[in-house]
């Protein structure tokens, strides 16, 4: 987003931006609070949920470096639809949402970004929730796998990853159970997809597991890009 600001532009948000650090566990924001900015992720990840009728909440998905939290709602104004928290040591750029609003209606490259992000995410959504309820359990955690190695930013010439999250919140990413993930896991490393110990992934085969994850719902993808 930020490419699309003019050099005036760039000098005028200074006085809006502002940076926050959040330690493992700690709440961004709830729930319900109310909607006063945008929050563009400099380091670490952050897990969106919401509540759900179950004693866990449903987690949404993970976002880390580069993405960003709140600009769904330049439209209008409101209470956050989910609860943002940090799920390792994370730093944000937190712009005022007011001044963004303004900036938005006169930058239309700006405009255009936002149209771009808005677009993949609706895609990502639609084909995920088709996902849900074709996928076997296999597919799922597969996909799962490849979502955290994209979210860490796993490079297969690197040393691996670290990810902060345990079995259960994978359970809960999955829409299954702990049990079925660390099943699933053991089956994937007697086949040499993953190379893990605990939360430690030294080796992911991410072409791979997307084949597995998308196995049966290469149609649905191909049918939302053409309608879009």
């Amino acid at each position: 987003m930020l490419k699309s600001f003019t050099q005036d532009e760039q000098q005028i948000y200074k006085p809006y931006k502002h940076h926050y650090e959040f330690k493992k566990g700690e709440t961004m924001f709830r729930e319900g609070d109310e909607i006063n900015g945008l929050y563009f992720i400099q380091s670490g990840v952050i897990k969106l949920e919401i509540n759900s009728q179950t004693e866990r909440p449903f987690i949404l998905r993970l976002i880390g470096p580069g993405q960003t939290m709140g600009h769904r709602f330049l439209s209008y104004t409101g209470l956050q639809p989910y609860t943002a928290t940090a799920v390792e040591d994370s730093r944000v750029c937190f712009i005022e949402l007011g001044f963004f609003k303004n900036l938005v209606q006169k930058n239309e490259l700006l405009q255009e970004e936002i149209r771009k992000i808005f677009l993949k995410e609706i895609r990502s959504t639609e084909i995920k929730l088709l996902q849900i309820a074709q996928q076997t359990v296999r597919e799922k955690v597969a996909g799962i796998l490849v979502h955290l190695a994209e979210t860490y930013q796993y490079k297969q010439t690197g040393v691996g990853i670290r990810v902060h999250i345990d079995r259960q919140e994978m359970a809960d990413l999955a829409g299954t159970t702990k049990e079925q993930v660390s099943r699933i896991l053991a089956d994937f490393d007697q086949e040499e997809l993953i190379r893990f110990r605990a939360k430690h992934f030294k080796y992911i085969a991410v072409d791979k597991l997307r084949q597995i994850a998308e196995s049966h719902t290469s149609p649905i993808k191909e049918r939302v890009a053409v309608e879009a």
